[in-house]
């Protein structure tokens, strides 16, 4: 009997029986969606309810002999344990189906939602571009049938939003304003360019980022407090209000401007000092309308009073009383935009350099034209501003403005020549000017004015239109001290340094300077065919094959310059050639230079043996094409060049930190075991600018400043003009070693005395870091993009550029760096 109340108990309970304990038993059961204290509770009254069964039916307390486990439902009817027990099963039965239901219909609810959600959700991963359809599998298009690319295809948003430099029209000759390249000083004044983005917390200086966080918060809280309060501010400034009135409003001010401002930023709103910050905000922004509108009334006294005197010399009277502002006159709204809220935000120029190159062919025409006219006429021409050189483009469409700049067959220089190839728009050549560039010309602008004459005037200065270059027959004396800047670019991988030096050379050679060009150290620095020993200079190597690369590369972007009338008294002499020919290179060399007149019968070789100096134009020339020669002719101009007074001389080198990797030319003069690589500042066509740069950091790949063959750069900077070196991240160079470099950089550029005081040097090392793209600037990259046909940008009409999720994952993905984010254009 007992047995089978344990079977019936088990039949009837849907639940497995386990330990012989109590609260163990409860504890395994299996429960569905039920809550697990429920299920163990209604469990342990089940067991319960065994047992009070059980001892029913054993006698304790059963009344009479009726079978309480009977089937025929006349048990659940009577009073009684065994009746309350059946219904309380069933009770639990239908509460477990209704706990069951209610949470199947929630967990519904709940997928619908997130369906919902997810289905409105748009953007990359959301949206399948790639879906192809049954129409386009079965459609027999070819590669040919799709339409070629157009300007048409760009958006009026994107062609609207893109802004190029142009020059004013008064420095065309036809009076009209085209796009072109800006001058060093036009650029300097670029003042409405947008800040770059801060440096990332994670590139080792966080400080920096909190910093920029904090600054750009108070700007922000500060601009809402002035779009909250502007009918306060106007009604304040007002001139008919009183001073007790305006002391109520302002107390009025302070006790809701907490509430007011919350409703405008409530993400801000969440800080735990947002009240402190806000009431500090409302403090500045009163102070400065405060501030604006005295020097707005002192400024209009002062205007009275002129007026008043003029016309009591003129004898028209007046002489009154001057006041201030008009009383009872509102301010303009203009003083009261403190944080310029109203003003138009800071966008991108760019810069053409393709359109100034057609600009410089336009000029070149029209001088010939106007040349022909005046030798009929016997009057004479002045030369041409700037070489005919840079008025024409090279084999690969890259403007000679930026020669030697080009994609070298076997090392590449940067990508942005390769953005050129591949922009479906082959008209524009465009160069986004940021705050950088900008930076690095107001140095050079600083440095070469200040040693420039105090007057001049000429062709040169028509160049650049701001009267910073000398006339070519002046010969005033000029400030030896701050005549030359030195400068260093530094920035992480990708963000456009080689493009902001690539500008600067435009720049600089449109404003009239002689430039030296390097935009590929990493492969100066190791594929130099060979290394010898000078004869003439103990100590020093030559590499003569780069040496006659670089006389040629000066030859054709500056021959004209060096050969012209201004360069007729900047020639080398025979004293001077001796510091670095031999005597019997001094004879080869006048030779060469004069082989053809001599042939010619024009001059004989006895009245060439007699002559005593050469110009540079012939001394390059005859460096191309002597490899014994090439060396010295090539040190001798620059030596030259470095020292003289026509025109500036500027020396831009991009990935500078190769020079102080592990060196890659050996000889056994340098180091017997042929073990130590020959440094840099020992190799004669790098040692002028290393020297005038004067870096020598603790850690390098060669004994560069281990050496006695340094010089003091003070000694070694030219007379006029800038040197511009700038790192690369994308050589193989040792971290460690570019490190060190920028380290060594900035200690020069703030160095101290004995007494941790700053002294000031006569050219101090400026360092420039090129950050990150911000959004703004991201943005426009892509208008650009758009503009000029890149990659996917090419036909999809504004599906990116003007989806601000596409933006935002782009400037995710690339991080703001200027590669980075053309690689993720071209596919999607």
């Amino acid at each position: 009997m007992y047995v089978a109340v344990l079977v019936d108990a088990v039949t009837v309970s849907p639940r497995r029986r386990g330990d012989s304990s109590l609260d163990s038993f409860a504890g395994k059961l299996r429960v569905s969606k039920a809550t697990t204290a429920a299920a163990t509770a209604r469990t342990k009254a089940t067991i319960t309810e065994f047992f009070i069964l059980s001892a029913a039916y054993l006698g304790k307390g059963v009344r009479g002999d009726r079978d309480i486990f009977s089937t025929d439902g006349d048990y659940d009817k009577e009073e009684g344990d065994g009746g309350n027990i059946a219904r309380r099963r069933k009770k639990d039965d239908d509460d477990d189906d209704d706990d069951d239901a209610a949470g199947d219909a929630a967990f519904r609810e709940r997928q619908r939602k997130i369906s919902a959600e997810l289905d409105g959700r748009t953007g990359r991963l959301w949206t399948e571009k790639w879906t192809i359809t049954d129409e386009e599998w079965m459609a027999d298009e070819t590669w040919d049938d799709i339409e070629d690319w157009n300007p048409g295809l760009a958006t009026r948003k994107s062609l609207e939003s893109v802004r190029v430099y142009s020059h004013p029209p008064d420095e065309n000759e036809d009076g009209n304003g085209t796009a072109g390249v800006p001058t060093l000083a036009a650029m300097s004044r670029l003042l409405t360019l947008p800040k770059s983005a801060p440096p990332h917390p994670g590139h080792g200086n966080p400080a920096s980022y909190a910093s920029h966080r904090r600054r750009t918060i108070g700007r922000r809280l500060r601009a809402s407090i002035q779009v909250a309060i502007s009918d306060d501010l106007l009604w304040l400034t007002d001139d008919a209000r009183t001073h007790e009135e305006r002391q109520g409003r302002v107390d009025d001010l302070y006790e809701t401007i907490e509430e007011r401002v919350r409703e405008r930023e409530p993400v801000l709103g969440k800080l735990p000092d947002f009240a402190k910050l806000v009431e500090g905000g409302l403090e500045d922004v009163l102070t400065m309308v405060r501030d604006r509108m005295t020097r707005s009334v002192k400024a209009e006294r002062r205007r009275k009073a002129e007026e008043a005197k003029e016309a009591k010399e003129a004898g028209v009277g007046g002489g009154g009383k001057v006041d201030g502002a008009p009383g009872g006159k509102k301010v303009h709204e203009g003083i009261v935009d403190v944080m310029g809220v109203n003003e138009e935000a800071p966008v991108p120029i760019f810069m053409d350099v393709l359109a100034e190159t057609r600009r410089l062919q336009q000029q070149q025409r029209s001088r010939l034209t106007k040349s022909v006219e005046d030798d009929e006429d016997g009057t004479s021409v002045p030369s041409p501003v700037l070489p005919e050189f840079f008025s024409r483009c090279n084999d690969d469409g890259v403007p000679n403005l930026l020669y030697p700049l080009n994609v070298h067959p076997k090392d590449g220089v940067g990508r942005m020549v390769e953005e050129w190839q591949l922009a479906a728009n082959k008209e524009t050549k465009r160069i986004m000017m940021r705050d950088a560039m900008r930076e690095i010309a107001s140095i050079v602008i600083g440095a070469t004015t200040a040693g420039a004459p105090a007057a001049f005037s000429g062709t040169a200065s028509a160049v650049d239109g701001s009267d910073d270059l000398p006339d070519d027959d002046d010969d005033v004396a000029r400030v030896p001290t701050t005549g030359a800047a030195r400068v260093f670019v530094t920035g992480k991988r990708g963000v456009g340094k080689t493009a902001t030096l690539a500008g600067i050379v435009a720049s600089a050679r449109l404003s009239g300077h002689i430039v030296v060009y390097h935009p590929d150290g990493d492969r100066l620095r190791k594929h130099g065919y060979y290394i010898e020993p000078c004869p003439h200079r103990p100590g020093l190597y030559n590499l003569p094959e780069i040496a006659k690369e670089f006389c040629d590369q000066l030859l054709r972007s500056h021959g004209e310059d060096l050969s012209s009338p201004a360069f007729a008294g900047v020639v080398v002499s025979r004293a001077e050639m001796s510091e670095f020919f031999s005597d019997d290179q001094v004879r080869r060399l006048f030779r060469r230079a004069h082989a053809e007149m001599v042939a010619s019968g024009t001059t004989t070789e006895e009245e060439v043996s007699r002559m005593t100096d050469m110009s540079l134009d012939r001394l390059l020339a005859v460096g191309v094409n002597s490899s014994s020669l090439s060396s010295g002719c090539y040190s001798a101009v620059i030596s030259k060049l470095m020292t003289q007074t026509v025109r500036p001389f500027t020396v831009v080198m991009d990935e500078y930190n190769c020079y102080y990797d592990h060196g890659h030319y050996f000889h056994m003069d340098y180091d017997e075991s042929v073990r130590k690589g020959v440094p840099p500042n020992r190799i004669t066509i790098f040692k002028p600018f290393m020297d005038a740069m004067g870096l020598y950091p603790d850690e390098a790949g060669t004994d560069m400043g281990k050496t006695n063959m340094t010089v003091d750069s003070m000694d070694a900077m030219m007379r006029w003009g800038s040197i511009i070196v700038g790192t690369s991240e994308s050589r193989a160079v040792r971290r460690s070693f570019t490190r060190s470099l920028e380290d060594c950089a900035r200690a020069l550029s703030s160095r101290v005395d004995g007494n941790d005081t700053p002294t000031r040097q006569r050219h101090p090392v400026h360092v420039v870091e090129v950050r990150r793209y911000n959004s703004v600037e991201v943005q426009h990259v892509l208008y650009n993009f758009e503009v000029t046909g890149i990659g996917r940008l090419r036909f999809d009409r504004g599906d990116t550029a003007l989806n601000p999720e596409e933006v935002e994952y782009l400037r995710l993905v690339s991080g703001g760096c200027g590669q980075q984010l053309f690689d993720s254009c071209m596919l999607p």
